[in-house]
């Protein structure tokens, strides 16, 4: 039975899209390195804004980050995460058992490592939320790729519309400037990460986490939307030649930075510049619903004709991408080990993020190489797929 469940060989994989998962994990990081040295979640409640985020060059720093890559690269991860979703049924399907319930097993488990990610290490999860997803994207497997994608398209245009109708009616209205200001979210982050033990740490987890489930909820239905664009992908079979698809590619590309750049310069400066008014801060959810599926569809399509040309930079992020889930978490590890263990939270002006992100990914790319090299999966990834086939994985190559 082990035998049926071993990882795919070499000669079979996709090499490109464990790449691009390598890419996306490098700018997830850079999103999030903002969360992890300041109190930047807090702040979206008080409407106050840390030196750390303001002074000099910081907010130059900030404006990039929220435009190039806030929102870019989780819905990036959503389409990987559609494609592999097609590449698993479409495998599993040749094995014995229930596909189906193999799936949910596998949903069940994500949602348990998303839910210990976010008590016990970082309230950041993101997993909790492709879990729910993901049990959800069930149902479209048997769809036509048309239909995925026509609602998909369907849903981000919702989305797109609804919120800019909201932004213009407050624009209008000249809202109360007060934004959330107002708000008193119970905690203080600061005085939490900077003078307090794990369990002041274990205690802001818990309280973040349960007030950004309410939110989370309402990021489902984009979330989805991504994954049906890879579940319809990989319908299509276009990453099983990517060399046919050359033009396809390029278009993609084309299309999605064109348009997606200037989208994400507007929302990007209002992420940096202006959350303490409504209609900005309503407005800067285009970040989700268009500019940022734009900029991840460009990203990718980019990335993989880069990858086409020149195979090294396959080979060097594959091994990343091949222990994604382990590197996810990983991230978590090292970023609160360095900023609330080294007692560096607020303390670490925005222009050292970027260098601090690319040296923490550097250290996962070589543990990574060295990981791969022995193993089978990824350490997270062997336990993912034990728990899903109930059987024990030979995890050594």
């Amino acid at each position: 039975m082990t035998q049926d469940y071993l990882p795919v060989g070499q000669s079979e994989r996709v090499h490109e899209i464990d790449s691009v998962r390598g890419f996306a994990l490098l700018g997830i990081l850079m999103m999030n390195v903002m969360a992890f040295a300041g109190p930047t979640i807090e702040e979206q409640f008080t409407g106050e804004r840390s030196d750390i985020y303001t002074e000099g060059a910081n907010s130059s720093v900030i404006m990039f980050i929220n435009t190039f890559v806030t929102s870019n690269f989780y819905t990036m991860f959503s389409f990987l995460f559609g494609l592999g979703f097609y590449i698993f049924l479409s495998r599993a399907e040749k094995k014995p058992g229930s596909v189906s319930l193999l799936f949910l097993r596998r949903m069940v488990m994500l949602l348990a490592f998303g839910l210990f990610h976010a008590i016990f290490i970082w309230y950041g999860d993101i997993l909790t939320v492709y879990a729910v997803s993901g049990i959800i994207l069930l149902i479209f497997y048997k769809l036509k790729p048309a239909v995925n994608l026509a609602v998909s398209i369907i849903i981000l245009l919702l989305g797109t519309v609804f919120t800019a109708a909201m932004a213009l009616l407050l624009f209008a209205a000249g809202g109360d400037a007060g934004g959330m200001s107002a708000y008193d979210p119970g905690f203080n982050m600061v005085s939490s990460f900077q003078e307090g033990g794990y369990m002041d740490v274990l205690n802001m987890n818990i309280s973040v986490f349960s007030i950004m489930t309410s939110s989370n909820i309402t990021m489902v239905p984009l979330v989805l939307a991504m994954f049906l664009l890879g579940l319809s992908a990989g319908q299509k079979r276009i990453f099983e030649n990517l060399a046919a698809h050359r033009k396809l590619l390029i278009w993609t590309a084309a299309a999605g930075l064109g348009a997606g750049t200037p989208i994400k310069i507007l929302v990007g400066y209002g992420f940096t510049y202006m959350m303490d008014d409504p209609a900005w801060s309503v407005l800067t959810l285009l970040a989700y619903t268009a500019g940022g599926p734009l900029m991840s569809l460009g990203y990718i399509a980019l990335f993989i004709l880069v990858v086409m040309k020149f195979k090294r930079v396959t080979k060097l992020l594959q091994p990343v991408g091949q222990m994604a889930l382990t590197n996810y978490i990983m991230q978590s590890v090292l970023m609160t080990g360095l900023f609330y263990g080294l007692n560096l939270f607020n303390r670490v002006d925005a222009v050292w993020f970027i260098p601090v992100v690319l040296v923490v990914f550097l250290i996962q790319m070589v543990l990574s190489h060295l990981w791969m090299k022995v193993f089978r999966f990824g350490p997270l990834e062997w336990v993912w797929r034990t728990v899903t086939y109930g059987t024990v994985m030979p995890i050594r190559k």
